[in-house]
């Protein structure tokens, strides 16, 4: 049973007529009587009596009618209900955001979309980095915000876009000994007490790595990713902190001043998706969408 053969007694039953309902149709009528000759042979079932000039329903056409009424509605709102889809009218993007999304601006990015297409509904997940491309990868998420790596674009899965690139500097108190410095070596830091980044953080690992490069061992007195916490504990003369130069630009506090540290650490913003996901036209029209803003 095909949904058009639903459609051709449906029109013979309005018209009462074979000849009519093929006109209507646009069909030659014997093209449509032997589709309805084929669907009534595939039930087992006449649905209509044939007169000489018109037609009636029997009472299994009947049945079939008002049944076939409703599944063509139901078919109907089913195809508009997807057209929506298509059109971006309709529609979910789960989304990941950094903790530190919002000194990034990177809400904006949802709220502009959203004025485009105010029928795109959002689920938004803040987390890590590493955390977030867990969930991209286990699909729990479209689209993720991250710190990313030569690795990230390297990946054959992913489609990934660069939105801007940044690195990481120290944050310390005026009254700190290292404050005059105009850059900061690692080795600086040996002995010192510093601020760790959470063990989440994309970039523990790298910090973690150029620490052991330089042999040095920092005291850790607290460990987090928090960007407000860290300039506060900072400038309280507590510890030296880390932060990318754009965020501690923004949360600069009179009492703290920033050092750049001699060893350069990038920070880059990507955008992330996965490539079999750009068949979903949501997923893709924001993807063409963040390709495209101006940050």
């Amino acid at each position: 049973m095909q949904i058009q053969q639903m459609r051709y007694v449906l029109a013979a039953a309005e018209k009462k007529s074979f000849s009519a309902a093929a006109k209507a149709l646009f069909l030659s009528q014997p093209s449509l009587s032997q589709q309805i000759l084929h669907l009534e042979k595939e039930l087992g079932v006449p649905l209509f009596v044939r007169h000489s000039k018109s037609v009636t329903l029997t009472e299994a056409g009947e049945q079939f009618v008002s049944s076939a009424r409703r599944i063509l509605n139901e078919v109907d709102q089913l195809s508009e209900n997807m057209k929506k889809y298509s059109v971006l009218e309709a529609g979910t993007l789960r989304v990941g955001m950094l903790w530190i999304a919002g000194y990034l601006r990177l809400p904006r990015v949802i709220t502009d979309y959203h004025r485009l297409f105010p029928g795109i509904r959002y689920q938004l997940h803040v987390e890590g980095s590493n955390t977030l491309l867990a969930m991209l990868d286990s699909r729990q998420i479209n689209a993720a915000f991250v710190i990313g790596s030569d690795t990230i674009s390297a990946r054959e899965e992913y489609d990934c876009h660069k939105l801007m690139d940044d690195y990481y500097v120290a944050v310390m108190s005026r009254e700190h000994p290292l404050a005059g410095r105009p850059l900061l070596s690692i080795s600086d830091l040996d002995g010192k007490d510093i601020l760790m980044p959470a063990k989440e953080s994309a970039f523990r690992r790298d910090i973690e790595q150029v620490f052991s490069d330089h042999h040095i061992v920092p005291n850790v007195i607290c460990e987090t990713s928090q960007s407000d916490i860290v300039m506060q504990l900072a400038s309280q003369n507590l510890a030296v902190g880390f932060s990318s130069r754009s965020i501690a630009e923004k949360l600069l506090m009179p009492e703290c001043c920033i050092v750049p540290l001699e060893v350069r650490l990038s920070r880059p913003i990507y955008y992330v998706t996965l490539r079999e996901l750009m068949d979903v036209p949501a997923v893709r029209s924001f993807t063409e969408f963040v390709r495209t803003y101006h940050f």
